[in-house]
This record gives structure tokens, C-alpha cells and sequence, in this order.
């Protein structure tokens, strides 16, 4: 179809891009590629002029640091019109940045000035019941997989957070509440279809490209755009769980956790997080994958520290666990909803995160610190234990270090007000310097640095065999906006 006034001018401003110097007959051609690009684009060209430009180009993680403004967002709907965005931008010398769900610390799924293939339209699920299998496109979260699973009384090994994209989850590993029983997302991987750097369509599975899958499992999105995971499922429907409130002394409340989660079952899975109302406020959200009886008994010293403020702990599907509190839960530890409900605007969030070996009482005081010198909208989280399952895979198995023990942890604010960025952040930043004295590695989807050291302390051994594969399918580093393991 014919170009459009609004479609020219945003060609020229793409072709601009290293071009300034270069014939106007050359930009003719360079144009005229764009809307060659266009034109077979079975998807969504989301333009800087369009009215959903700003909501399109804005991670999970919006804030100052992350408001960037690419050239356009290649909404993709078919494994085709990845291939057609990446040679465009590779004809283009654009810079590239791969979005499934966007929930990313660093903000690496947008660029300034280069191309954002979205994947979030691409959401096919097939569930195979006999083989107990699922495959998905990456636009997935694991709210639409958990959905499509439960009528069967399956469940896929995914994360702790509904919203979070699949495929990025999967790819750096994916810590999430049955890692206890069934290990990391990762390692519940069956085969990948993959689009490597050349523009190639790969499958990869422990009998084909097992190298790329080896990588796929744990190295980022380091290798190319994935199109379709296979996943193994396990038999998983009505679980003991929910959410308990607590207020109370922080650091004491902390020690009790680590305690209560050395000596966790396989089948327990328990993140809290510790959130500034009008004072700080403990969450604890678990999940029991075994025996109900049992599971009682297993949560009791939980359920009895405190007291807690509300406790809505129940047999309930595993599709519904993470869904919001009722009204009344939510009153209770929150208070009534506001007489006005705030004004409508962009919310901003900035968070970082990391690992500790252990939960030590140095490291608990820090955190205790950090969250009274908060302020309402800020939080700390706590969890991810690596115990049972997860820790019996063998090293080098998959890129995912493991350490038993081992808690993940974040610092978010959360702001409506612009003028709370400063303030906001500068807590986050100072409070995640300070937990660093006490960090060891990282779990690599919670790396809040893509520095070339941080990203080789969290790879550790594996680090060497990454950057080996890197120089096999993306030797220019094509694939950079992420923890980069450079070739």
C-alpha cells in the first residue's frame, strides 16, 4: 500500500540515522525499504506520533532512567515478522530491544533511537495433556499459562509474579513457588524455537542445537528472539496458600523467617515483602504443593507469629494464588479505600535487586534500617529460597547457579508525583549500595547491573561456555540490551 504522510515523515526520521551524509538517492532507497518493511509486517508499526506510542514504548519498570524513545515498536504477531524487524534493523544499523513482558530492572526492553520488537501479541498456548506438556509464543505471562493449565490439573514451573513474561522469566532461569519440587523454570524446558542473530529459525533441544539450548536455559536473551517454548507440566491444582499480614518488629519477624524457611519442605515456597503504609507492614504470600494435612502443620508457626494482622491462608487453585486480596483483607491491613480515588497519570516504578548466600542477622538489621528510613510506596522483598529440588540439579547443568540457602531480594518505590523521582530512587540506590556489602552473586533476572564483572561473578564457571556460544550465534552482539555476556 502507498506511504502515508505520517508513515514518510517517520521514515525519514529512521533513515537519518547514520545516513545524514549519504546522497539523497540513498535515502530514497533507504525509505523505500521501510515501507517495503511495512507493507509484509503481519503486526502492529507503532509510530512516535501514534496515540499509543508512550504506553507501548514504557517497560513494567517506568521511570526517569528508563524513559526512552525508540525510532518505532515493531509489534510482532508471527515468527516472520520478527525475522522482517531484525533485518530491517540490521540494513538500518539500529539498535535493537526484545520486549515479551517488560518487567526488567535495567528497563533493557526499550532503546533510545533503535527498534523495540514487541512480542506481546504473540500468545498461542497448546496444552498437551497426555504428554503433559504445554507450548507457548513469548508474548505469554504466566497469569495466561497458569489459566490455560488448571482445567487439566497441570501446572507449569514459572514465577512468583502473574505479570511476568514467560519467556524472559524462562530464559534467565525463572525462580518461582514449585523450585522446591520441580526445580527452576529453566530446567522444566523441553525445546525452544529460537531466531538467532543471522536471521535464522532455530529448534533447540537437549537432541538438537543442544549447545544453543544449553544457553537458552539460564544465559538471558543473549542468543537470539525466542518464538515458542515447550514446557513440561506437573500435576498440580489445589494448593494450601494466600497471603498473611503482620506488623511488628521488623527484624525480629526476619529472623523467624529464616529459621522457618531453613527448614523448609520441598512442597513450601514462601515470599514476604515488608511494605511502608503509615508503618511498615510485613506480606507474606506462601504456597504448599504437598499434602494438605500436612501443609497445616507446616504453616502453623507461621500462622501463629504475631499475632498476624489478617491471615486469608486456603485451600485454593493454584491459577487463583496469586490474585488480589478481598476487600476485607485488604481493609484490615491497608485500611478503607480512599473517600477520592488518586487522579489518573503514569505511575512510576524503580526497583534493584540481588542474592544473598544466607539471611544473616547483618543483613537483617540493614533491612530493618532501610525500610524506617522509607517513606509510603517503598518495599523490600525477600524469597526465592533455593532448597530442595532446584539445588539437586548438577552444576553446569543448565547456566542457573545455585546455591542452597540462598534468598533473592528487591528494593522498589513506587510514585505517582514526578517530583518524588529524585527522592524515590535515591532510597533505592542507597539502600541496594548498602546491601551489597552483604550480596553474593546474584540470581540473574534480579542482576541489577550489566557491568561485564557482575555478569561474570552470577555466571561464575559457566561464564566461559556462555561467552563461547555468544561468539557462535551473535558474534557483532546484536542481542546487547540485557545482562550481556559480550563475545
Amino acid at each position: 500500500m502507498p506511504i502515508d504522510r505520517r508513515g514518510f515523515i517517520a521514515c525519514a526520521g529512521i533513515v537519518a540515522i547514520g545516513s545524514a551524509c549519504r546522497p539523497d538517492g540513498l535515502l530514497e532507497v533507504q525509505a523505500d525499504r521501510f515501507v517495503q518493511f511495512r507493507n509484509k509486517f503481519k503486526g502492529t508499526v507503532i509510530l512516535p506520533d501514534d496515540a499509543d506510542y508512550d504506553r507501548a514504548r514504557a517497560p513494567a519498570s517506568f521511570n526517569p532512567r528508563t524513559d526512552k524513545h525508540p525510532r518505532f515498536i515493531a509489534r510482532c504477531m508471527t515468527a516472520d515478522d520478527i525475522v522482517s524487524a531484525l533485518e530491517f534493523a540490521r540494513t538500518q544499523s539500529l539498535e535493537v530491544a526484545v520486549r515479551s513482558g517488560g518487567h526488567d530492572p535495567l528497563g533493557a526492553s526499550v532503546c533510545e533511537g533503535g527498534i523495540v520488537i514487541d512480542l506481546s501479541e504473540m500468545k498461542s498456548i497448546v496444552i498437551d495433556r497426555e504428554h503433559r506438556t504445554a507450548r507457548v509464543e513469548p508474548g505469554v505471562r504466566a497469569s495466561d499459562l497458569n489459566t490455560a493449565t488448571s482445567p487439566h490439573g497441570l501446572a507449569a514451573v514459572l514465577g512468583c509474579h502473574p505479570g511476568v513474561g514467560v519467556a524472559g522469566l524462562t530464559l534467565g532461569g525463572g525462580l518461582g513457588w514449585l523450585l522446591g519440587r520441580f526445580g527452576a523454570a529453566c530446567d522444566n524446558l523441553v525445546s525452544a524455537d529460537v531466531i538467532s542473530a543471522d536471521g535464522k529459525l532455530r529448534h533447540a533441544s537437549a537432541g538438537e542445537n543442544a549447545d544453543l539450548f544449553w544457553a537458552l536455559r539460564g544465559g538471558g536473551g543473549n542468543f537470539g528472539i525466542v518464538t515458542s517454548l515447550e514446557y513440561q507440566l506437573h500435576p498440580v491444582d489445589q494448593v494450601l496458600g494466600g497471603l498473611i499480614a503482620f506488623r511488628g518488629d521488623v527484624a525480629s519477624f526476619l529472623r523467624f523467617y529464616r529459621d522457618f524457611m531453613k527448614a523448609a519442605p520441598d512442597a513450601l515456597a514462601a515470599e514476604m515483602s515488608i511494605v511502608m503504609v503509615d508503618q511498615p507492614t510485613i506480606l507474606c504470600r506462601v504456597c504448599w504443593s504437598g499434602d494438605t494435612t500436612e501443609g497445616h502443620r507446616v504453616l502453623r508457626p507461621l500462622r501463629e507469629f504475631g499475632p498476624p494482622v489478617a491471615d486469608a491462608i486456603s485451600s485454593v487453585s493454584y491459577a487463583h494464588l496469586t490474585d488480589r486480596p478481598d476487600p476485607e483483607f485488604s481493609a484490615r491491613v491497608f485500611g478503607p479505600p480512599p473517600a477520592v480515588a488518586p487522579p489518573a497519570g503514569m505511575t512510576y516504578d524503580y526497583w534493584k535487586g540481588g542474592s544473598l548466600k544466607e539471611l544473616k542477622d547483618h543483613a537483617i538489621e540493614q533491612i530493618a534500617s532501610a525500610i524506617a528510613n522509607s517513606s509510603r510506596g517503598m518495599s523490600i522483598g525477600i524469597g526465592h529460597h533455593m532448597h530442595g529440588q532446584i539445588c539437586r540439579v548438577p552444576d553446569g547443568a543448565t547456566p542457573l547457579t545455585r546455591t542452597s540457602g540462598q534468598f533473592t531480594y528487591f528494593l522498589d518505590a513506587n510514585w505517582r508525583n514526578p517530583a518524588r523521582a529524585e527522592t524515590a530512587m535515591a532510597w533505592v540506590d542507597d539502600s541496594w549500595s548498602a546491601m551489597r556489602h552483604f550480596s553474593s552473586g546474584s540470581y540473574v533476572n534480579y542482576l541489577s547491573s550489566n557491568s561485564e564483572k557482575s555478569v561474570r561473578a552470577t555466571y561464575r564457571g559457566n561464564n566461559r561456555r556462555l561467552v563461547a556460544l555468544k561468539r557462535k550465534f551473535d558474534p557483532t552482539n546484536v542481542f546487547h540490551l540485557n545482562r550481556n555476556i559480550r563475545p
